[in-house]
């Protein structure tokens, strides 16, 4: 081989190689939040882009999360304009209403909520996580 085939075979590696770092720069990490309900009305009210929210609570308990996408004004956006619809890795609890409830938890742990879909990641939001040990 000529040293013009070492070079363009070189180039052609170099750009295999940089491909998936400038896929993996063009995603954004998950930002996760880390929260403690307030004892004053056992509650944890977030403002900003976290897409996940990791916090522990007992089992038996139930969780009601509001979640509100905020405008460039940093408004709610009108409710016929929301996307976002919490989920957590825990039972669906049903009552009608904003409040998206789940419960009762199986054990007392580390839970993780985030929401749905994906395409409202990146955008400020307001949320609030609320938990008790009785149904809604």
């Amino acid at each position: 081989m000529s040293a013009h085939h070492f070079w363009a075979m070189g180039v052609a590696g170099a750009c295999l190689l940089a491909a998936p770092a400038a896929a993996q720069r063009e995603s954004s990490p998950i930002l996760r939040q880390a929260f403690q309900l307030a004892p004053a009305d056992g509650c944890f009210h977030y403002q900003g882009n976290a897409v996940e929210f990791v916090g522990r609570f007992r089992a038996g308990s139930y969780v009601g999360v509001t979640m509100h996408t905020l405008d460039a004004a940093g408004l709610p956006v009108p409710a016929s304009d929301e996307q976002r619809i919490p989920v957590m890795d825990a039972p669906d609890f049903r009552v009608p209403g904003p409040v998206s409830w789940f419960g009762p938890l199986p054990a007392s742990r580390a839970y993780t909520i985030s929401f749905m879909p994906t395409a409202a990641f990146g955008y400020p939001g307001r949320v609030t996580i609320c938990g008790r040990m009785v149904p809604p």
